[in-house]
């Protein structure tokens, strides 16, 4: 499976730079196109947030609809002077399906549904970890996740210059983990280097790291396994974040919420803690 596709969806008050740095360094490895997707609240979403609290007249709705033009043709803008500065190719008419280049595509309605139905014919999204701040980045995680059905890439503060100089794997030999290993296949083949991480566990000989690689060399991609003690008193999540950092790992992969987000927002997880402490980028599917 080839990844062309990359999805980076943003929103009125977004700052997408970080994403699109993410996206065009692994355009650039995999010869994809970078989708740039804004999503605006149509007044009608609007409306219902005001309810109650202002009039609804015309006036109204002209105000909102104006706004939100405003916004996108702003959000536009950004995006030119962005592909401006790094060379990428604005909107071509090209006939090579390997070209690197840039769209832009407004939408209007709920981030969920939206994002749902574009997430789906495209490869990968692109998503910042959530901010309590801009509700839109916790939406968009949650969506990509369990709504779409293909792998997501969360960017965290830091966006290495090449992001598949070197992936580490998080592998358990989870339902989630496998769909990611089976989804990512041609952005593992493009690493320089991979790594396959096990977190010593009650279940740790269920799923050897070992197998993964051996299944791995199968697909012409060499990776290494490691085996990682969890300190007493450390999370498992935590050992992992830090085992990918004493590597330089340039990117986390990991299946997302093995157990359910209501377990582990009560009793906490690995997946809540990557999502919570992450600042590489992180590779998840559900």
């Amino acid at each position: 499976m080839f990844l062309r596709c990359l999805l980076v969806p943003t929103a009125p008050g977004l700052d997408p730079t970080r994403r699109l740095d993410a996206a065009l360094r692994l355009s650039r490895r995999l010869h994809a196109h970078i989708g740039v997707g804004f999503i605006a609240p149509g007044p009608e979403n609007v409306l219902a947030a005001l309810a109650g609290t202002a009039p609804v007249s015309s006036a109204t709705i002209a105000a909102i609809k104006e706004g939100m033009r405003a916004a996108a043709a702003e959000g536009k803008a950004a995006l030119q002077a962005w592909c401006a500065r790094e060379g990428v190719p604005f909107s071509p008419e090209v006939e090579r399906l390997d070209a690197t280049f840039a769209t832009w595509t407004e939408w209007s309605g709920e981030v969920e549904r939206v994002l749902t139905l574009a997430g789906r014919v495209a490869d990968l999204m692109i998503v910042d970890r959530p901010d309590p701040a801009q509700p839109f980045t916790g939406r968009a995680l949650d969506t990509a996740l369990f709504s779409v059905g293909r792998p997501a890439l969360m960017v965290g503060e830091v966006v290495p210059h090449d992001l598949l100089e070197h992936v580490v794997i998080a592998w358990n030999g989870s339902l989630e983990g496998t769909r990611l290993v089976g989804q990512s296949i041609a952005l593992l083949h493009a690493a320089s280097r991979v790594t396959v991480v096990q977190a010593r566990t009650d279940r740790a000989e269920e799923a050897r790291a070992a197998d993964l690689c051996a299944y791995l060399r199968w697909h012409g991609i060499v990776a290494h396994a490691s085996n990682l003690t969890v300190a007493e008193g450390t999370s498992v999540g935590a050992a992992i974040l830090d085992a990918a950092g004493r590597m330089d790992a340039t990117l986390l992969a990991l299946g997302a919420y093995t157990h359910s987000r209501v377990r582990e927002f009560l009793l906490g997880g690995v997946t809540r803690q990557v999502i919570e402490t992450a600042r590489m980028p992180v590779l998840m599917a559900h």
